[in-house]
């Protein structure tokens, strides 16, 4: 059964402090990652479970081949399957040749999904800002920040949670309905197990994503809220965006700190204004040039 949740108001993104995550609070800008360079291998990369007859599958793999390649090279390939099973024997008759020529079409099909589906770009985000594996993970050891993005106004075209307990496999014959037949419950099914299945380990991300036609940066469907600062951020970062952000658009600043007892993290807010009435520093060597000089002179 696919997940139904309702939106939470906030949504989160863990981000390591540098040029990218500046652009995100000053231009508005998101990414949708390329699902082929996550860090788990088996996120956005399901198997294909055959489960229907080889005159099936034959007329499934060259739909898609001749889809994506023409006619002439989708024949060419099927041939080239056929051929390749036959030096094993023939698979009409013999049960083994006819299962490796089986999974031969299935890889190709798992292929030409893989193709498909890799153009499209992922966005990642998160219902927790207080989670210390994820700032350790995503946000550079603590010494990141975490974006906070309200979700009551927003653009996303098919945001929804990650669903932590659905099957990592596509079936051959969902893919027949969707690719043969265009049902849009099928293609629903497929698009749900190829990008928003993933491992019961994961299940402390508490993650939910978009997923946008093709990846890389595109402007960001919703608005900024609030920045947290990790416990290890260095304070010329936390200054100095909250000196450029604090009155230009209308967002929290938090600081993080830990709980005496425990190991969860709590918030508060950072006072602006306490940041906004202290100048840049200069140096206090040429400050106190005089007094340093007068020093080394007694020295």
């Amino acid at each position: 059964m696919p997940i139904t949740r309702k939106l939470p108001q906030k949504l989160y993104k863990y981000r390591s402090f540098g040029i990218n995550s500046l652009r995100l609070l000053s231009k508005a800008e998101i990414c949708y990652a390329n699902p082929r360079r996550f860090n788990d291998p088996l996120d956005c990369d399901p198997t294909v479970q055959v489960d229907t007859d080889l005159a099936s599958i034959e007329k499934l793999c060259f739909r898609m081949l001749a889809k994506a390649h023409g006619k002439e090279k989708a024949l060419k390939e099927m041939r080239n399957h056929r051929h390749m099973s036959r030096e094993c024997g023939d698979s009409m008759s013999d049960p083994k040749v006819k299962k490796y020529y089986m999974r031969r079409l299935g890889s190709e099909i798992k292929q030409l999904v893989d193709a498909e589906m890799g153009k499209c770009g992922v966005l990642s985000l998160s219902e927790r800002w207080d989670c210390p594996l994820m700032w350790s993970h995503y946000a550079d050891e603590h010494r990141g920040l975490c974006i906070e993005y309200d979700m009551n106004d927003n653009c996303c075209s098919h945001i929804k949670p990650v669903d932590y307990r659905r099957p990592r496999s596509i079936k051959i014959t969902e893919l027949m309905r969707w690719k043969l037949h265009s049902s849009p419950e099928a293609e629903q099914n497929v698009l749900d197990t190829y990008f928003f299945a993933k491992a019961s380990q994961w299940r402390y991300e508490k993650e939910w994503r978009d997923i946008h036609s093709s990846h890389g940066v595109k402007q960001a469907p919703f608005r900024i809220s609030g920045v947290y600062f990790g416990l290890r951020c260095d304070a010329a970062v936390r200054t100095s965006i909250v000196k450029l952000f604090a009155k230009s658009i209308p967002i929290a600043f938090y600081d993080l700190y830990p709980l005496e007892d425990s190991f969860r993290l709590k918030r508060r807010l950072v006072d602006t204004d306490e940041i906004e009435a202290c100048g840049v520093e200069t140096s206090a060597l040429l400050d106190f040039k005089d007094i340093v000089l007068d020093q080394s002179e007694e020295a």
